[in-house]
């Protein structure tokens, strides 16, 4: 989510509360809806508005794009390391589906665990493929959600219980 925190030490919370007197309605709203990739770059809570930015000498959007990057690829890392071993990632979602340098900044991140990632493949955006190497350790893909299907589909299964 573009305006979450993500993860940070708790104290932050105490100290930042304290610190601006902040309810805790308020500090709610800090954490789901000012920060994040957002609250970094400074501008509209979209990864497209601050994706384009970051190419245009916008630092504190280039800064965002990388820490997300970098976030992304080390719960990958993370969760590899707990599986001992991944075959395939798979990008999808707004972000996953459609933003072929965020996708590409993360298979880059993840070369040491064997991502190859193939940048003429990589270049497209809400279509179905393989966007690694054939050859690559780890297979990494684009495969296309349709989440109001999916709730829809959940929805009518537990009417139906």
């Amino acid at each position: 989510m573009v305006t979450r925190s993500g993860d940070l030490d708790p104290s932050v919370v105490l100290y930042l509360m304290k610190k601006e007197n902040l309810t805790p309605d308020q500090m709610e709203k800090v954490l789901n809806k000012e920060s994040g990739v957002q609250g970094i770059s400074g501008l509209d809570p979209d990864f497209r508005v601050i994706e384009s930015s970051s190419y245009e000498n916008n630092e504190r959007a280039a800064i965002a794009m990388e820490s997300f990057k970098t976030t992304v690829a080390g719960f990958v890392a993370k969760y590899a390391a707990v599986m001992n071993g991944v075959d395939v990632i798979v990008f999808t979602g707004g972000v996953g589906e459609n933003q072929i340098n965020i996708r590409k900044g993360i298979c880059e991140h993840l070369e040491f665990m064997g991502v190859d990632l193939d940048v003429e493949a990589n270049n497209v955006r809400g279509e179905e493929k393989l966007i690694t190497k054939l050859d690559s350790k780890v297979k990494a893909y684009i495969v296309p959600t349709d989440e109001e299907l999916m709730i829809a589909r959940e929805t009518k299964r537990l009417v139906q219980i």
